[in-house]
């Protein structure tokens, strides 16, 4: 049900007016130029006027075809259309409903998806989608194809891919008006991309193709929004009643005002206790002590972390599992805390608790994660005793991890450090297994790959990571 009153869908609203004051059919691109955390309200957009719930009169299809290369994104867009039209049943019998009778004829364009014809499929593209409007009996209705590629490797490569289109001519003709001859002529059809506001990767095509493009730019106050939506009830509604705690101690904390953070955290507690909710109460702490980081309030941040974490323990002990992520998370502040104080060992001991809790606990990711928090602090501190530590009890995690939890952990990193010390030797059968793992995930030139992508697209996030391990100001 679409509930216009929500502040989420009144932005939506906004958005599509804005697209109806100036989109206009001679568009052939158009971008929403927002901030790169508004990327779901452009997901929203799309999906929202991709359904039958929209307010634009535009046939709009979205996909979030990834993006490989320039030569091959129309194929992949291709093949993922035909793979929707072959898959989802439930939108055929939707369409049947409303009258559009028969299959759609895709053999062409299956054809080429199947030979990989990808010079052509640029082409095909443009004559896929006038058949789609054509099967739906809607020839002269205007088509956005929306996209947001959920993998983007290369950004100038995917301009490379936007100029060719641009060039075909069918993708530049100019809508006609309807005579005799011609009473539905072909509408027009408009590319829809997202585009970051600080980055503004696609402006040179845009400004190439600056008559026949539309940039689109609004400040959709998101944050204004989740306030607005996560305090809804609040004075009735404890967990309302709680947020809106956390959003006046972020606000004081922001402004450095000290004596606000403890007004709306002590309010928090007391909403904690009040509730019965112990993961409310827990949660309460933590944010608290969390707040008060920046202010080195050490004795209140120890109270608040020391009684926060008896709260979780008392619940685990309970039978409560929803208690053990707080809990571990509550070993990180410990250990984010002890590095502000410059108390360095035991902030080691913390990550490393923090990891073998996790391991207990059965969240391998997260226990690969914390030791990797350890080993990125101790190889700094050149601690190599809680750096071996670290490396060795991520890789005994090795066959509890699944191929997708390697890929998307830090595991890849510690075993690039295992595999290539030659302090690991001992350990050989260890080390032709995670080796094994490796290749079979990454393929047999892994090490070079990892050790490339740790350099070149990890570089940044290291340094952070040390950054936050040194934080002993």
């Amino acid at each position: 049900m679409i509930h216009p009153h929500n502040p989420v869908m009144q932005r939506l609203g906004e958005m599509a007016k804005l697209w109806k004051q100036h989109v206009l059919p001679g568009h052939r691109m158009v971008r929403w130029m927002l901030k790169p955390e508004d990327n779901r309200m452009y997901e929203g957009f799309c999906r929202l006027e991709a359904s039958p719930h929209g307010s634009l009169d535009n046939l709009f299809v979205f996909f979030y075809t990834p993006f490989q290369s320039a030569e091959t994104y129309s194929h992949a867009i291709m093949e993922d259309w035909v793979r929707e039209y072959d898959e989802n049943t439930e939108q055929k019998k939707l369409l049947a409903a409303t009258g559009v009778k028969g299959e759609w004829e895709v053999t062409p364009f299956r054809a080429a998806i199947t030979a990989r014809h990808y010079t052509k499929c640029d082409a095909l593209l443009l004559e896929m989608i006038d058949s789609y409007r054509a099967w739906l009996g809607i020839p002269a209705y205007d088509f956005v194809l929306a996209l947001l590629p959920k993998e983007m490797h290369s950004p100038a490569a995917f301009v490379t891919w936007l100029q060719a289109l641009m060039e075909q001519p069918k993708w530049m003709e100019q809508p006609q008006p309807p005579s005799p001859q011609q009473p539905q002529p072909p509408a027009p059809v408009q590319l829809l991309l997202f585009d970051h506001m600080q980055g503004n990767f696609w402006g040179e095509v845009f400004e190439r193709y600056k008559g026949h493009s539309c940039t689109l730019q609004y400040d959709l106050r998101m944050e204004q929004a989740i306030r607005e939506i996560a305090t809804t009830g609040a004075a009735t509604d404890p967990q309302a009643a709680f947020r809106k705690c956390l959003f006046e101690m972020g606000e004081a904390a922001g402004k450095k005002a000290v004596s606000g953070v403890h007004e709306w955290g002590e309010k928090a507690i007391a909403i904690g206790r009040k509730s019965g909710d112990n993961n409310l109460l827990a949660t309460a702490f933590i944010s608290y002590a969390g707040m008060l980081f920046n202010f080195k309030e050490h004795g209140k941040i120890d109270i608040l972390l020391e009684e926060g974490m008896q709260v979780c323990k008392k619940g685990i002990a309970g039978g409560d599992s929803n208690m053990r992520p707080l809990l571990l998370q509550y070993y990180a502040y410990k250990g984010s805390h002890c590095q502000i104080r410059k108390q360095r060992r035991e902030a080691l001991d913390w990550f490393l608790r923090m990891g073998d809790e996790a391991v207990q606990f059965g969240y391998f990711s997260q226990a690969v994660s914390a030791y990797y928090k350890a080993f990125i602090f101790a190889r700094y501190k050149h601690f190599e005793l809680e750096m071996d530590r670290a490396v060795l009890a991520a890789m005994h995690l090795s066959e509890k991890l699944s191929s997708d939890e390697i890929r998307s952990s830090e595991y890849p990193f510690l075993a690039l450090e295992f595999i290539r010390n030659e302090r690991y030797r001992p350990v050989s059968v260890l080390k032709e297994a995670v080796n094994g793992i490796m290749q079979e995930i990454y393929g047999t030139d892994w090490l070079n790959g990892i050790a490339e992508l740790e350099e070149n697209y990890t570089r940044q996030k290291v340094r952070e990571l040390e950054q936050q391990a040194l934080t002993e100001s």
